[in-house]
C-alpha cells in the first residue's frame, strides 16, 4: 500500500482551539493498580505494539496501518498535549535530521526551552526525545508508560491500535508540555502527511532535499514522493525549502498555494557563501532580514552547510513570530559550532581513518562518497557495508563501487538486514571483481576491515542508521 493511496487527511487544530497545558507529574499520574514496576516492564509492553522500523519486507500491512486515526486516538486520551506546543516540523529524504539538530541547537543559545524529537536513535530509543539538550531518562519514560498506560490499554484490542512510532511520539509531546518546551522541534519519521509526527501544527514547516526512499510505501516517482513529503504543510504557515529537482519543485510550490504557505528557497532567499582566508571550512549566510558571517561545523560536507543555513532561516522566522526578535549572529555562530551530528559523517579514528554514516539511499550515498572525496585524505577507501532489506540497494553498491578499493559486507540482529551474502552477490553484478568479504558480525567486520587497511586508508561504515549504533556500542567512550 503506498501512503499516496492511504484514506485519512490529517486533522489540524486551529489556533483558537489550543489547550490550556496540563500540570502532569508523569510519576504520579497512575493509580498503583496495574503500574509497570520496572522500566523493562514498560519497555517490553511498548514492544508489543507494532514497530513499522523493525517490519520485514514483504509483510502483509493493514490498509489503515498509516493513519493518523492512531494517534489521534492516543492523543484525545492524555489530554492533547500536542495542541499547546509551538515549533517547527522538518520532513525530507536527506538532511531532516541534521536539520532539526541544527534548529534546535540555535533556539536553545537563545535561551529558549527547547524539544527535540528525531528518529530512529542510535543507542537507546530515549535519545529521540530531548528537552534543553538533555535527553529522556529512563525513570521519566517508565513514568510515562505507566501515564498512558490506561489508555494504551483501551486501544490495544481496537481496529486501530496505536504503533510503537505513535506511542513514542506521544511520550515526546508529554514530555515537551510537562517541561514547558518553547520551541519543539519535530523530525518526520516516514513520508509526513500521514506520519504520527503531522498531527502537530507548527509555526515553521522545513523540507530538507527530497529523493527516492521508502519507494514501497510513497511511491516509486519523485512527485509522489515530494507530495508525501509536502504534506506537513499547512494553512498559512511559513515554509523553508531546500533546493529540489524540478519534479518535486512544482509539488511543494502547488502546496504552498493552496495552504496559502509563503515559501523560502534556499539558494534564492536564503543565500549560503564560502568565507576566504583562514578556516577555509568558515561560511556565511543571508537571509532577507539577516546575515550570519563567520559560521563553522563540526560536520563535514557543504551539504551540512545546506542544512545549517535551513535551520538559521527557520529559527529566524520562529523567533520573529513568536518572540518579536531576530536571531543574534553570535549566538547563532556558537551554537553551530558546538553542535555534533553523531553518526552523520562522523570521523571516530586515525590512522587508519574511520568514518560511521547513516547513509541509506542512493541520494545520502551520493553526497557520503563526495564529501568524503573531497574533505579527506587517504589512499584507499575500504567500505564496511550493512543494510535493511527494502533499501535500493544495488543502486548504492553501484554508486560507490568505482571509488571502492575493498568492502566487507556484514549483519547484526535486525529484523530487515539484509544477509552479507546477497550484498556480496549484488555488488559482483555491479562491479565484477571487486575485492570483498563476508562476516557474520560488526565486531568481525570492523577486525577485517583493520586487518586490510594501511594507517594511511579509510574505513568507511555505512549503509543504515542501525550499523552504525552497532558500531557505536564497540567504541568506548562515543
Amino acid at each position: 500500500m503506498l501512503l499516496s493511496q492511504a484514506r485519512t487527511e490529517p486533522i489540524f487544530a486551529n489556533d483558537s482551539d489550543m489547550s490550556t497545558p496540563i500540570d502532569v507529574s508523569p510519576l504520579d499520574s497512575a493509580s498503583p493498580e496495574g503500574r509497570f514496576e520496572t522500566y523493562q516492564d514498560a519497555e517490553d509492553y511498548l514492544n508489543t505494539f507494532t514497530d513499522y522500523e523493525r517490519m520485514e519486507r514483504g509483510v502483509e500491512y493493514p490498509e489503515d496501518l498509516f493513519d493518523l486515526r492512531r494517534i489521534e486516538n492516543l492523543l484525545n486520551l492524555v489530554g492533547n498535549p500536542h495542541l499547546s506546543l509551538k515549533g517547527i516540523h522538518v520532513a525530507g529524504t536527506k538532511g531532516k535530521g541534521s536539520t532539526a539538530i541544527y534548529t534546535e541547537a540555535i533556539l536553545r543559545a537563545h535561551g529558549l526551552t527547547t524539544g527535540l524529537f528525531t528518529s530512529p536513535h542510535l543507542l537507546v530509543k530515549e535519545e529521540r526525545i530531548q528537552v534543553s539538550g538533555e535527553m529522556l531518562e529512563p525513570g521519566e519514560f517508565l513514568g510515562w508508560m505507566n501515564h498512558m498506560r490506561p489508555a494504551l490499554m483501551s486501544l490495544q484490542d481496537t481496529p486501530m491500535p496505536p504503533t510503537f512510532f505513535d506511542i513514542m511520539t506521544t511520550v515526546g509531546l508529554l514530555h515537551f508540555r510537562s517541561r514547558g518546551v518553547e520551541a519543539a522541534i519535530l523530525e518526520v519519521g516516514l513520508g509526513g502527511r500521514l506520519d504520527s509526527t503531522n498531527i502537530f501544527l507548527p509555526d515553521v514547516c522545513v523540507l530538507t532535499r527530497i529523493g527516492l526512499d521508502h519507494t514501497e510505501k510513497l511511491g516509486d516517482t519523485l512527485d509522489l514522493i515530494a507530495t508525501e513529503k509536502a504534506g506537513i504543510v499547512k494553512p498559512s504557515r511559513p515554509v523553508v525549502c531546500q533546493e529540489q529537482a524540478p519534479e518535486a519543485r512544482g509539488v511543494v510550490e502547488q502546496r504552498c498555494r493552496d495552504t496559502g504557505s509563503a515559501l523560502s528557497w534556499l539558494g534564492e532567499d536564503v543565500l549560503i557563501e564560502a568565507e576566504e582566508g583562514p578556516g577555509a571550512r568558515a561560511f556565511s549566510v543571508g537571509t532577507p532580514v539577516g546575515r550570519y558571517t563567520g559560521l563553522t561545523l563540526t560536520a563535514l560536507g557543504r551539504h551540512q552547510q545546506m542544512n545549517a543555513a535551513t535551520a538559521i532561516a527557520a529559527a529566524e522566522i520562529f523567533m520573529r513570530r513568536e518572540k518579536g526578535v531576530s536571531l543574534d549572529p553570535d549566538q547563532v555562530r556558537q551554537a553551530l559550532a558546538g553542535t555534533r551530528l553523531p553518526g552523520r559523517i562522523e570521523v571516530l579514528s586515525d590512522a587508519p581513518l574511520m568514518v560511521v554514516d547513516g547513509a541509506h539511499n542512493a541520494v545520502a550515498a551520493e553526497v557520503l562518497l563526495k564529501t568524503v572525496e573531497e574533505s579527506l585524505s587517504y589512499e584507499n577507501l575500504h567500505v564496511v557495508f550493512a543494510c535493511s532489506k527494502d533499501k535500493d540497494v544495488r543502486s548504492m553498491l553501484a554508486l560507490a563501487a568505482p571509488a571502492v578499493q575493498r568492502w566487507t559486507f556484514t549483519r547484526f540482529d535486525f529484523p530487515r538486514i539484509e544477509e552479507p551474502e546477497k550484498l556480496q552477490a549484488m555488488l559482483e553484478e555491479v562491479a565484477p571483481g571487486t575485492e570483498s568479504r563476508v562476516t557474520r558480525s560488526v565486531s568481525e567486520a570492523l577486525d577485517d576491515a583493520r586487518s586490510r587497511s594501511g594507517s594511511r586508508d579509510c574505513i568507511l561504515c555505512c549503509g543504515s542508521f542501525y550499523l552504525v549504533g552497532e558500531i557505536f556500542k564497540l567504541i568506548p567512550g562515543i
